[in-house]
């Protein structure tokens, strides 16, 4: 009995042993200075602490001014048509598309030159300033609806300038300095006995120079123009050549379309066109 007692007095004092160094192992001691103020800590600040450095706070030279050029208007952010209208109604409407000028040209045909003369031709004129034209009329050279004793044929161009009266091209009266150049060609089938200076075969090129006066009348884009003048063939050397069509009759050149005589002649027309 004594010694089971003795055995478990010994191993409860070998526990309680155990037990104590185990705690000792397991708390250390703070390292020295733990829990000590630092140096400094808790002192008063230094002399000047929490004072307004110079010129911390204040107002810096031009600050808060206006710079030049701030504020006044510029390419940036100026209003444009992007996202106008927000909050200020509908944007405005973009500006009319301005209308390409109108009369610019006009193209007519003369028939009574083609029936009287068989001198079909084609007047193109464009303006080039309100009073001022310019005129292209190419000549087809063709045989005359009121002769038939003779062949003719040949082509030509005439080119002239629109003087404008009432300052308005297409419109009103006109001057018309010009200049024709015709390549004609003039036969017979005539084939007696021929005189000095007659032919039956006349080759000959008008150089003509002269003027009209002339107008215009207008119905929308349609119109007719009218016009008289003279001109004279600077090309005709020898007046006196002349185109025998029979035994009885010959013709000195031209005179079957001319008026005073081999070099003058007399000039009209009345064509039909339209102006756009």
């Amino acid at each position: 009995m004594k010694t089971a007692i003795c055995l478990l007095s010994a191993g409860a004092a070998a526990t309680a042993l155990l037990i104590t160094s185990s705690a000792s192992a397991q708390y250390q001691p703070p390292p020295p200075g733990y829990g000590q103020p630092q140096p400094g800590y808790g002192q008063p600040p230094p002399p000047g602490y929490g004072q307004p450095q110079p010129g911390y706070g204040q107002p810096q030279p031009g600050y808060g001014q206006p710079q030049p050029g701030y504020g006044q208007p510029s390419g940036y952010n100026q209003p444009s048509g992007y996202n106008q209208g927000y909050g200020g109604g509908p944007p405005p409407p973009p500006p009319p598309r301005e209308k390409p000028p109108g009369d610019m040209m006009s193209l007519r045909f003369d028939p009574l030159s083609w029936i009287l003369r068989g001198r079909p031709a084609l007047e193109i004129e464009y303006k080039l300033l309100d009073w001022l034209t310019v005129e292209g009329a190419p000549m087809l050279g063709t045989q005359p609806m009121i002769f038939n004793e003779f062949d003719q044929s040949g082509y030509g161009f005439g080119a002239s300038l629109g003087l404008w009266l009432d300052g308005k091209a297409f419109s009103g009266y006109v001057l018309r300095p010009l200049m024709q150049i015709n390549a004609m060609h003039y036969k017979t089938d005539y084939t007696g006995p021929l005189e000095a200076d007659e032919y039956n075969d006349i080759k000959h090129t008008e150089v003509r120079v002269g003027g009209m006066i002339g107008g215009h009348n207008r119905w929308d884009f349609f119109t007719i123009a009218w016009g008289i003048g003279l001109t004279v063939d600077t090309n005709a050397d020898n007046p006196d050549t002349a185109l025998r069509y029979s035994e009885a009759t010959a013709w000195k050149i031209h005179d079957f379309g001319q008026v005073f005589s081999p070099k003058v002649d007399l000039i009209s027309r009345l064509s039909l066109g339209v102006i756009f």
